[in-house]
């Protein structure tokens, strides 16, 4: 998923690795990242596309986003989530607290994005065909 913001520095794009579960995309970041720092205002918020990668033009689609970014506190939602986070990567770590364990391992906190709105574009459909959803 690629993160989008803008800020007193201007605009920015990072891409992060992402897992969907309970309304937002959990993923980890580097609390000093300008996406994170820019992207948790909700007043200006953040955009967000996911695409199904081709090199055809007319095969493009995927998903484009806006809402905002939260940091994750402790919580069974975030242990859960960072667990399917573990399992979905394959991430090893040694037992127990999943988040505690992938915190320190990645020198990162746990963030979600949480869309406010959503579009799916899809140009199989026609150039720029795209459709209000909700996920």
């Amino acid at each position: 998923m690629t993160l989008s913001t803008g800020g007193s520095q201007g605009c920015w794009a990072a891409p992060v690795y992402y897992l969907y579960t309970n309304g937002g995309f959990y993923f980890f970041s580097s609390s000093g990242s300008r996406h994170i720092r820019d992207g948790e205002a909700l007043e200006s918020g953040c955009a967000a596309s996911l695409f199904h990668d081709s090199d055809e033009i007319k095969e493009l689609r995927g998903l484009q986003m806006h809402g905002h970014i939260e940091p994750v506190t402790m919580n069974v939602k975030a242990l859960a989530a960072a667990g399917a986070y573990v399992k979905k990567f394959n991430i090893r770590i040694n037992a127990g607290n999943a988040l505690a364990a992938l915190t320190k391992q990645f020198r990162a906190s746990f963030y979600r994005f949480v869309p406010k709105e959503v579009y799916y574009m899809d140009n199989r459909l026609g150039f720029g065909s795209r459709k209000r959803v909700e996920i």
